[in-house]
């Protein structure tokens, strides 16, 4: 079976990724910074080469990233390292060894078009850090053969202190606490299980080039909430409603990809939003979270 190496193997995606590769019978292995199977620093070129030449694999995934958008802000250069120029490096060392490389980027590149879906030849739009690094990471990627760089926006539980989205709003609907819904920022986010089995699917199927991953819906993130609340039977007795303009930093809020081109090659349709919704229940339920 397919070896494949899993960077950022402890994060949302990595863990998917780990369980995932497993469950198809791949020889996984995962590499971070620490807690697990190899420490590898993805800014550090030659933690990079040895960790792939020790593990020799058919494929690697990065999941690692610099996210935090604040963060991004306050430290463009660490960003541009991480987000920028480590992806491609990596990316070269795995064609070097005999290793794809698949790459996870980010929806942030759209404004202003409401619930309209984007594929993915159409123009972009960076209005923060995180998103002009990660457009050049997937530039730096697609400059190397044998490479698919995937846009997504995953939704899923993480376990650390730190709750992911999917975490705060199950948290946020079973508390019924105060809370902003956006009801003009829009996502096509898939649960993190679906994303990873579609794209662990068009690795191993050679699939190529910039393909987009999510849900085949567009939704607001207040309908993620309601909708959650909905199937728990809970009310929103304190929520209001709000826009992502007020948020400090800008970004962007019209973030539907178009998912006909994976769609296609996969041979199936991926989930649409209720399917999302229940998984989050569902995991909810298997964490004991509910």
């Amino acid at each position: 079976m397919p070896s494949l190496l899993v960077v950022g193997a402890t994060g949302l995606f990595g863990q998917a990724f780990m369980a995932e590769g497993k469950k198809q019978g791949l020889d996984v292995v995962g590499a971070a910074r620490r807690d697990a199977d190899i420490a590898m620093d993805l800014g550090d070129q030659e933690s990079i080469e040895t960790t792939i030449a020790s593990i020799r694999p058919d494929i690697v995934v990065n999941t690692a990233a610099m996210i935090d958008i604040g963060g991004c802000e306050a430290n463009p250069d660490r960003a541009h390292k991480i987000n920028a120029e480590a992806p491609g490096r990596l990316a070269k060392i795995a064609l070097d060894h005999g290793a794809r490389t698949v790459q996870i980027s980010t929806d942030h590149f759209y404004t202003g078009d409401g619930t309209r879906p984007h594929r993915e030849d159409e123009p972009v739009v960076l209005l923060n850090e995180y998103a002009r690094t990660k457009l050049a990471g997937e530039n730096s990627v697609l400059e190397h053969a044998d490479t698919l760089v995937v846009r997504t926006n995953i939704l899923g539980f993480r376990g650390w202190e730190k709750p992911t989205f999917a975490e705060w709003s199950l948290s946020t609907v079973l508390e019924d606490r105060p809370v902003t819904l956006f009801a003009d920022s829009f996502i096509s986010a898939i649960d993190v299980r679906a994303g990873a089995r579609a794209i662990l699917k068009l690795a191993l199927g050679g699939a190529g080039g910039l393909v987009n991953v999510g849900c085949r819906e567009v939704y607001s993130k207040k309908d993620l909430i309601k909708g959650l609340a909905e199937k728990l039977g809970r009310k929103l007795t304190n929520a209001r409603s709000g826009s992502v303009r007020q948020l400090e930093i800008r970004r962007g809020e019209s973030l539907g990809l178009d998912v006909g081109l994976a769609e296609k090659l996969l041979g199936y349709k991926l989930p649409n939003m209720n399917d999302v919704l229940d998984a989050i229940v569902s995991e909810g339920k298997a964490r004991h979270a509910i």
